[in-house]
């Protein structure tokens, strides 16, 4: 395990390096696409399990920081949708600098996979998509974290305090107006995903996934889908500060990509 930054002087972002296992060298590339705010928190002990999982399974591994989240530069006002995937564009030339792979597959999770599905559609150097629960619809999830949030103050301030909500914060992370209309325009779609298999994810049963699952289908995409029960619950007020360690999840992830 190694951490080091990279990026530009300016926007250093900070990385962790898992190589292949000795002897187990797949010569094959995985990107870790974290979640933001305090899905990255909760997934952040998850990531670098799954990261360890797949170097011992002969895959070179980087797990990152978008610039102003974590350990990378900026302040979390700073952080936009096209920074994190102008973010992504740089790692996948990292991992793929330090490895020397032609070519890397990209895990996400929340919208971190919605970043990882966006970049995909982009690029002729990813092999794979795994997307762990992708946020679908950017406009939706705004509005779902921000309910979240006004549930989890009302249960410890009570139920007859008066709430102010506070639609400019996100259970900690700072939405901005610029954040606000990105995320508000941010969708992902069956559309630009023909070429690159696409493995989902999902911790349980969604209708929007299994739609979204049954369209890359339909465009005879190379898709598969499972449902690991119990691996999350992201409306759930309750466990917004709990740490996430889904272990069924991580090693389904690891072996589907190791298939």
């Amino acid at each position: 395990m190694q951490p080091f930054y990279f990026g530009t002087s300016e926007q250093q972002l900070f990385g962790v390096y898992h190589a292949a296992e000795s002897g187990s060298s797949k010569r094959a590339g995985v990107v870790l696409c974290q979640p933001v705010g305090h899905e990255y928190l909760r997934a952040h002990r998850a990531f670098r399990n799954l990261a360890m999982a797949l170097a011992g399974q002969g895959f070179h591994v980087l797990r990152f920081d978008y610039f102003a989240t974590g350990d990378s530069a900026g302040d979390g006002e700073q952080l936009s949708v096209r920074q994190c995937l102008s973010d992504l564009a740089t790692a996948i030339d990292e991992l793929k600098d330090i490895a020397g792979v032609t070519k890397v597959s990209l895990v996400g999770l929340r919208l971190g996979a919605t970043f990882a599905a966006l970049a995909a559609s982009g690029r002729s150097d990813v092999d794979r998509l795994a997307l762990w629960d992708p946020v679908l619809d950017g406009a939706a999830y705004v509005a779902e974290v921000q309910a979240l949030q006004s549930k989890w103050l009302e249960d410890r301030l009570g139920a007859s305090a008066r709430i102010e909500h506070d639609d400019a914060e996100l259970i900690g992370l700072p939405l901005s107006d610029g954040l606000s209309r990105e995320l508000s325009q941010t969708k992902v779609t069956a559309n630009g995903f023909t070429c690159t298999p696409v493995s989902l994810f999902a911790s349980q049963e969604e209708q929007a996934l299994k739609a979204f699952h049954d369209d890359l289908a339909a465009a005879r995409a190379a898709v598969s889908m499972a449902v690991v029960p119990g691996s999350a619950d992201w409306r759930n007020g309750e466990l917004v500060h709990q740490i996430l360690l889904p272990h069924a999840m991580i090693r389904t992830i690891a072996s589907a990509l190791a298939n």
